[in-house]
This record gives C-alpha cells, sequence and structure tokens, in this order.
C-alpha cells in the first residue's frame, strides 16, 4: 500500500546565494594539481619497479630529450656525481637495438605521466647536442626505507611529527619532531632560520633533503597518505594541512636506494 506520508521537507525558495566564479575556479584547480601529484608518484613507483625487472640495483634513470619525447638511454646503480656519473653502469640503450623490451616500453609510456611531478630529484646532466637528466628512483619500499635512515640514527623513532603547505603543484614540508613509542619528542628538528643551530643538527642538515623528498612522495601517494599520515589537528601557526604525523613502519628497510 502507498504512503502517504511526505518523505520530503517542504519545498520553498532557496536563500539566495551569488556564486562566486573565481572560488570555484580555485577550488577546480586545487583538485587537478592534487590528481597530477597523485597521478605523478603512483607513475614515478610504477616506472621504477619496470626498471628494476632487468636490475634491481638501479637507483636512477638517465633521459635523453628527443624531439618527440624523453627516452630512457641508461640505468645507474646509486652514481656518485650526479654531473658525470660513475660506474656502475647497469644498461645502456644502443643504436643496435632492434627490439625494445617490454620493461623498456611500460617504462617510456609512464615517463609523460612521471613527469607532472613538482620538485621531482631530477638533475640536468652535461650534454653536448642533447639534454641529458638523471632522475632518482624512489626505494622499493619509501616509507621503510625512510623509517631505515631516521631508526640509524634515533633507533626508538616511531613517527615524524610535521607540518605540510599543499598549495598547488608544491608541497612543501617542515619536519619539527622525531617522536618516540610513547609519544615524546626525541630530537627536535631546528626551524630553518635558526642559523644558530647547535653541532648536535648536524645529522637534520645531512639527512633533511632524503627525508623532506620521502615525505612528499608518501603525501602525494593516496594509498601511502592514507596508509601512513595521522592529523594531529590545526594550530594557528601551521600551516595549510596543519599538524601531521608521518608513523613509521616497523619492518625494516628493503634492500634498494635509500634515497627517495
Amino acid at each position: 500500500m502507498p504512503n502517504h506520508r511526505p518523505i520530503l521537507a517542504p519545498t520553498g525558495p532557496a536563500p539566495y546565494r551569488r556564486a562566486d566564479p573565481a572560488r570555484a575556479f580555485q577550488d577546480a584547480l586545487l583538485r587537478e594539481a592534487e590528481a597530477e601529484a597523485a597521478l605523478a608518484a603512483t607513475a614515478l613507483e610504477l616506472l621504477a619497479a619496470h626498471v628494476r625487472t632487468p636490475a634491481p640495483e638501479t637507483a636512477a634513470i638517465e633521459l635523453r630529450a628527443t624531439l618527440v619525447s624523453d627516452r630512457i638511454h641508461a640505468l645507474w646503480a646509486n652514481p656518485r656525481d650526479h654531473r658525470y656519473p660513475t660506474p656502475p653502469l647497469l644498461w645502456r640503450r644502443t643504436p643496435a637495438l632492434s627490439s625494445e623490451p617490454t620493461w623498456l616500453k611500460k617504462a617510456e609510456r609512464l615517463l609523460p605521466a612521471v613527469l607532472l611531478g613538482a620538485r621531482l630529484p631530477l638533475i640536468e646532466l652535461a650534454g653536448h647536442h642533447y639534454t641529458r637528466r638523471l632522475l632518482n628512483l624512489p626505494a622499493p619500499d619509501v616509507a621503510s626505507a625512510l623509517a631505515s635512515r631516521i631508526r640509524r640514527a634515533f633507533p626508538h623513532a616511531t613517527a615524524l611529527l610535521l607540518s605540510l603547505d599543499t598549495r598547488p603543484r608544491a608541497i612543501t614540508v617542515q619536519v619539527t619532531d622525531i617522536v618516540g613509542p610513547d609519544g615524546t619528542s626525541l630530537h627536535a628538528i631546528p626551524d630553518e632560520h635558526d642559523w644558530a643551530a647547535q653541532p648536535t643538527q648536524t645529522w637534520w642538515r645531512l639527512n633533511k633533503g632524503p627525508v623532506v623528498r620521502a615525505v612528499r612522495h608518501l603525501w602525494a601517494h593516496p594509498d601511502h597518505r592514507a596508509r601512513h599520515f595521522q592529523e594531529q589537528g590545526h594550530h594557528s601557526l601551521m600551516w595549510n594541512q596543519g599538524l601531521q604525523a608521518l608513523v613509521l613502519p616497523p619492518t625494516p628497510a628493503l634492500v634498494g636506494p635509500m634515497d627517495s
């Protein structure tokens, strides 16, 4: 039998609200930038998996620009000099390469998506008639590699306390503390503008780049963000994502490049 009870609230004229086209445009730009960052982060991990199929020790790939697109020219195992990579060279494209291996085809199809990423660890190399760039790859497990790096200096570390500013096409990271199992600070990271930092801060100066790159990658990647970040609330002096705890996994790092 039909139920004659009303299931909708009485309708009436909604309060007039003038649309703000500038605000809607900015919101759309932000969503687009977040989607591009996620696409680049996920594509970079998949690219790394493909190139490590023939050479698991690969830490960086050398790219050379052509008239059409970038191409993978060589695979390197942790080159010591980014201007002039040194052995061990793991693989190099040769003119006699008649048929491209499957892993190479898959990897090069991902390059346009990878290069959407902001602040990639991409270094220009010296070249003659072409552009050469070196792209450092993330570790096979970025979170575990980050945990291993932190625990070499602070064995009881369980998390990083940090603040994030995620403006379109940029993720700015400020790590404030290394946190222990009881939730208290094991080590306070000095502000970037604190030029009077004590000599004990040498560890952070040497490790800041790899740590910040790992945090950016984990935040941009949707799966890693959901797995490793816990919101700690907002503070008037913090950036637009407020305080975040990056929870370090308990597992040891996988064998592979530590710098992400």
